[in-house]
């Protein structure tokens, strides 16, 4: 991106906003905040104390600053929607959290709109842009472990109801929305992280198979929540490519985050999707009797660490975010200065939130379901296309 910085501003400064408010470093001359609105007024005195930042006094106020050009859409899930439909209606393009909307036809609508209005929208996440998807997806392509068959995605996070997540505080003072979180539920809040991998490096899915259950209903929240979402989801997924693929989703099975490809020559393994520093390990498949005795027993022994196309610039922990959540706002801060489709645009939006309703509410849908939305290539990261 060449030429003035792109303003954008934040709507809402809960936990997540955080994160990408830190993350806003790595991309100085790029992104300029314009200011940040809440509609709590404690929670938007906290974030601004904190960081510093100018306060809109009203959503309108934001909405009518000529400076921003982007919206920052980090409410929460039930008011995605409203938030780009008032943003589109004030001539701004729309980064939004995930999900884009709380179904599949409403994201639909919001495509729509934004096509309509000449405007760009995306939604989160953008970890396929990070350093580990990029070097892995790079592998792939450079056939590596020969054709693609198999992908096995986790997105398990523990017993997180019986974790001290009242500990989980983030910079501004903001508690994690634990309420939320059950309500709106583990498939919809995190299967994005696989999805957008996947189409990605593979293209569209065109049938899913899907199985989600309340598998812990009682979470322990005083008061009793008022509805509970799906804690655990499975699915198969079939490419237009032919790649299958197996997502699952829980806040019930022991923490795993695990990305593995299968390809008829080995493997390549993403140790965890929410690192952009992520490990990414490539082990050819054993063969002969020494080989496969050592792929069973000693595995590590078999694979070796690929290195990142480039080092990334974040290494996270300690309450620091490992992904870049900046990322995304800045390639579509890039696509709309250089007038070029962006890598994560509204069809991507739409595709990721009609398999993710697919595999969290299996019963909206028939069995197999035929996923009716589809995607364009995508096209990798210029630094991670080696010459």
């Amino acid at each position: 991106m060449t030429g003035e910085a792109t303003g954008i501003a934040i709507v809402g400064c809960g936990y997540v906003a955080d994160s990408y408010r830190y993350c806003l470093s790595l991309h100085q001359g790029k992104l300029k905040l314009t200011g940040v609105y809440d509609r709590d007024p404690e929670r938007l005195k906290a974030f601004t104390d904190h960081w510093g930042d100018r306060a809109y006094a009203s959503l309108e106020a934001l909405l009518n600053d000529p400076d921003c050009r982007i919206v920052v859409n980090l409410t929460d899930p039930e008011n995605h929607e409203i938030i780009t439909r008032s943003a589109f209606a004030a001539g701004k393009h729309v980064y939004s959290e995930k999900p884009a909307a709380m179904s599949v036809d409403r994201a639909e609508a919001l495509a729509e709109l934004a096509e309509q209005s000449g405007l760009y929208l995306a939604a989160a996440p953008c970890n396929f842009l990070g350093e580990a998807v990029q070097t892995a997806w790079a592998a792939v392509r450079e056939g590596k472990i020969g054709k693609v068959r198999l992908v096995y995605a986790e997105l398990d996070d523990g017993m997180v109801h019986r974790a001290a997540y009242q500990n989980w505080i983030g910079a501004s003072g903001r508690p994690w929305p634990a309420r939320g979180e059950f309500e709106v539920g583990c498939t919809f809040e995190h299967a994005g992280y696989a999805l957008g991998p996947l189409v990605a490096m593979f293209g569209p899915v065109k049938r899913v198979t899907a199985f989600s259950a309340l598998v812990l209903p009682d979470k322990g929240m005083e008061p009793p929540l008022d509805h509970m979402a799906p804690d655990f989801s499975s699915g198969c997924l079939e490419f237009e490519t032919g790649v299958v693929a197996r997502v699952t989703n829980s806040v019930v099975a022991p923490y795993d985050h695990r990305f593995r490809i299968v390809g008829d020559e080995g493997t390549i393994d993403i140790t965890e999707l929410w690192d952009f520093a992520s490990p990414v390990v490539l082990r050819k498949s054993g063969t002969g009797r020494i080989g496969r005795v050592i792929e069973r027993r000693w595995p590590a022994l078999a694979g070796r660490k690929l290195p990142h196309i480039r080092k990334p610039a974040l290494k996270g922990g300690r309450g620091k975010p490992t992904m870049d959540f900046m990322r995304g706002v800045a390639e579509l801060a890039d696509a709309i200065a250089q007038k070029r489709p962006a890598r994560m645009d509204a069809r991507l939006a739409v595709h990721i939130t009609e398999v993710t309703e697919m595999l969290q509410h299996p019963d909206r849908f028939e069995c197999p379901a035929r996923v009716r939305s589809s995607v364009g290539p995508i096209a990798p990261e210029p630094w991670a296309t080696r010459p």
